[in-house]
């Protein structure tokens, strides 16, 4: 009987001497927690845009731009950013027939500044070194380029003016964090703004009778969106 209790006693004495070697053991997390919360961005992407029923609109391209972001607490974190869109719009003649509108293209500098509120689904932490989000926000677009050479073929008031327009955002995306320091940054979005159309559009002398050219009634302006894919590379600091 005393010989069959040896191994148990054994044991248990074992772990009365190495404490240390028992306490030791643990089960490693997928989790870690985020450190440095500002991150400066360079970015690039793609924009596949609408350009709306009157086809007046920027067509879409690949854009660059910069990005700053701070974390504030718990899951919370605030940005802003600044793209640059070169591409093209058709010029519309509002005084032909439908399917021979358009005369040409001009250049389109698009310029746009915008600020989001971002929340993290995994706070301030990664797992396995993924964290991933969802955005919502807003800004403005502009374009810096102006009338082209196909635009002088037209009316004054047949000139589309891109403007200042307001817009706004939403998407999701995720980073990942190899390091402390460097992340990358991919994310997916929705953009809209209105396009304004102009005033000689509207003009009874070139109304078509058609009523399902879409000059026959013209609105005023209109919503249109587009999707973006980004991918950014940070330094967190």
């Amino acid at each position: 009987m005393i010989i069959s209790r040896l191994p148990a006693a054994s044991a248990v004495l074992l772990c009365l001497v190495s404490p240390g070697r028992a306490g030791a053991q643990s089960i490693p997390s997928s989790y870690r927690y985020i450190d440095n919360p500002q991150a400066a961005s360079i970015l690039g992407g793609y924009m596949s845009l609408a350009t709306g029923s009157l086809a007046l609109g920027p067509k879409s391209g690949a854009f660059l731009g910069g990005r700053y972001a701070i974390e504030a607490g718990g899951p919370v974190f605030f940005e802003g950013l600044f793209t640059y869109l070169p591409t093209t719009r058709d010029v519309i003649d509002p005084r032909r027939q439908l399917g021979d509108r358009d005369i040409g293209e001009s250049d389109v500098h698009l310029l746009m500044l915008d600020a989001r509120l971002l929340f993290s689904l995994t706070g301030r932490r990664t797992w396995n070194r993924f964290a991933p989000h969802l955005f919502v926000g807003g800004g403005l677009a502009y374009d810096a380029a102006g009338p082209g050479e196909s635009d002088r073929n037209l009316e004054a008031e047949d000139v589309f003016d891109f403007g200042n327009a307001f817009t706004a955002n939403a998407g999701t995306g995720f980073r990942l964090l190899p390091g402390s320091r460097f992340m990358v940054r991919a994310d997916a979005s929705l953009t809209l703004w209105q396009l304004s159309t102009p005033a000689g559009f509207d003009d009874p002398a070139k109304r078509p009778d058609d009523e399902a050219d879409p000059l026959h009634a013209p609105e005023r302006s209109e919503w249109v969106g587009g999707y973006g894919l980004t991918l950014s590379f940070a330094w967190r600091f």
